[in-house]
């Protein structure tokens, strides 16, 4: 895939490994628009990169995301890559009480709002040039986190709904992309017990090999560890439970 020229929509690209996809992507020349909930996380992302566009949107939220759209096409025309990065991560043991809304509130911003912002945008991607919808999975998709519950289930839903997606989409133009990404040195794992001892990759080494991946025209980006962690998950499973939940 040639990146110059195309117009992209990076979905929680505020921070973390959103920002860096954006920043390496439009390095390639592409066109790129991140929207994420908060607008001050927007701005300083503006402001330190100003060839960036921003918009701020809740993924969760159809209006926001009709609105998303509108923007998109103001901006650019139209959409040819769509990356559903957006995702929270927390950790909580039940027999303690976690708020049953938190729940469902991570529900609803890892699986349901992938699949809102796909449904909403998929007739405009199919005009796009090499139209392609990119959905961030995890290892934890292969073998879960006990401490990260929802988290990992709905990267094992959102991993089992790209490849759906995939096959239906199959006699079109639109390709349909995994990335899975391993531990990266973000906000979200830096202090998470779960990881300590691991080294985390950079969200810069993780970006430009995304990147080089998404340029090679695969359909499934499995970076470092996530390709280990997929087989481990095939090979022998309970091990593998065994080593990602052994704190």
């Amino acid at each position: 895939m040639n990146l110059h020229d195309k117009s992209v929509l990076i979905t929680g690209g505020s921070i973390g490994i959103g920002l860096q996809l954006a920043k390496k992507i439009n390095d390639e020349g592409a066109k790129v628009l991140i929207c994420a909930r908060n607008p001050e996380l927007l701005e300083k992302a503006k402001k330190e990169n100003p060839s960036l566009e921003i918009a701020q949107c809740d993924v969760t939220n159809p209006d926001q995301v009709h609105a998303l759209l509108i923007r998109v096409r103001q901006l650019f025309g139209g959409i040819d890559i769509l990356i559903n990065n957006a995702a929270v991560f927390r950790r909580f043991n039940i027999l303690e009480d976690y708020p049953l809304e938190k729940q469902f509130e991570e529900i609803d911003i890892n699986l349901k709002g992938p699949i809102l912002v796909t449904n909403i945008f998929l007739k405009e991607l199919m005009k796009g040039k090499e139209p392609t919808i990119i959905n961030l999975t995890s290892p934890a998709a292969y073998t879960p986190m006990a401490a990260s519950q929802i988290y990992s289930a709905t990267k094992s839903a959102i991993q089992s709904w790209t490849r759906s997606l995939r096959h239906q989409l199959r006699k079109t133009n639109l390709k349909v992309v995994e990335l899975n990404p391993p531990a990266v040195n973000t906000r979200m794992n830096i202090n998470n017990p779960d990881l300590e001892g691991m080294k985390l990759m950079s969200p810069e080494k993780f970006a430009q090999q995304a990147v080089h991946g998404l340029m090679k025209g695969r359909d499934e980006i499995l970076i470092s560890h996530a390709g280990i962690m997929k087989r481990m998950s095939r090979i022998a499973p309970g091990i593998a439970f065994r080593i990602i939940n052994k704190r």
